[in-house]
This record gives structure tokens, sequence and C-alpha cells, in this order.
């Protein structure tokens, strides 16, 4: 019998919660990009200073995603940065004067596999979920890395937020794989516009 019952969107510490976003994320990546190493998406340093939030129906998660933050007071690395690559330095981002202010990454994005006629419904979810948690912390602009597919899902996204989405050049990464930068701005507006999603 098929549940139609709405997921929960959240930001979650539950050991039990976090297991199964990383094992649903390792599968949902490897079957996606098999040229990833078989590695990718085991739990890391990253996961243990970046706010985790689920998707989860009936005690089982059904997507997750993590928000990375940086800010002039505690400055961190994000992980589009792994490469060598670094905001600051980035000429094209002059205008977002990210010196000064608070930015996020939103790394790590999945879906349960397999679930692709409600895989869009819980990126919308997982998305908003992101972007009020970010709203919450004083963050307007939130940064990706993601390849074609991804970068789509995250223009469609930002529309129905209500957000400002750019794709920029495409970035070399330690995958071996060029992939696009993405930023959404104005994610502050979110958390004021009461939107609903998923």
């Amino acid at each position: 019998m098929k549940n139609n019952a709405p997921f929960q969107y959240f930001e979650t510490n539950d050991r039990g919660l976090l297991a199964q976003y990383v094992d649903l994320r390792r599968r949902a990546f490897l079957n996606e990009y098999p040229w990833l190493s078989a590695d990718f998406g085991a739990e890391d340093e990253t996961d243990r200073t970046s706010h985790i939030v689920v998707a989860v129906r009936d005690n089982h998660v059904g997507g997750g995603g993590r928000l990375t933050i940086s800010t002039p007071e505690l400055p961190r690395r994000l992980p589009l940065e792994e490469g060598g690559f670094s905001l600051g330095d980035c000429g094209a981002l002059k205008h977002l004067a990210l010196g000064q202010s608070p930015y996020a990454e939103i790394s790590r994005m999945a879906v349960e596999p397999g679930s692709s006629s409600q895989g869009r419904r819980v990126s919308l979810g997982l998305a908003l979920e992101l972007c009020l948690v970010a709203a919450r912390a004083g963050i307007d602009t939130i940064f990706s890395i993601c390849p074609d597919g991804p970068a789509k899902i995250n223009q469609l996204n930002a529309r129905i937020l209500g957000v400002t989405f750019r794709k920029y050049d495409r970035l070399p990464t330690v995958y071996g794989k060029d992939m696009w930068l993405c930023c959404f701005t104005g994610v502050r507006s979110v958390g004021s516009a009461g939107t609903e999603a998923a």
C-alpha cells in the first residue's frame, strides 16, 4: 500500500536519523554518478560542523542535505573549496562582499534512489528547510556546486522559493569533473515570506 503521508522536514542531531541520511546519500550519489569514489558520501568532518536537514516519514529518512556556514567571525572553508578554489578570490563574486557577510553552502543533498515520482517534491522541501535554517542564522547568500541536472533543479527550486538564482562558471573539482558554481541570494526573504512547499 502506497504511503501518502507527507514528509516532515527538520534539522537534526539524532544519530539514528543521521546514519540513515549518510547511508541514503552514499547510495544516491553512487547510483547517479558511478565515477565517484566508493566511499563518497560517507560521514566526514564537514558533517560535524554543518547543519543537517532531513526529510522523514514514518521514522524513515527519504532525503537530506547539509548547510555549512562561514562568517567573518568564524571563517570556514566550504566543501566546494576543497579543490583549491576560493570564493573570496573569485572576481565574479566581488559584488557579494563575502569578506564582510556570512554565507553558506548546501552540499550532499540527496533523495532516496528510485523515488523519482516524489523526488522533486522532497528536493523542494529540503531546499526550503535549508533556506529557513540559513535565514534564521542571518544568511542571505548560499552556494552549491553541482552537475547539470542538479543545477537545473536548483534553478527551479529557487524560482518556487522566490530567491534569486545565478549559475556561474564550471569549476574543476576533486572528483575529476567540472561542475557549476550556483548561487542563491535573497535567502532571508524565504523566512519572512512564509513559503510553503512539499
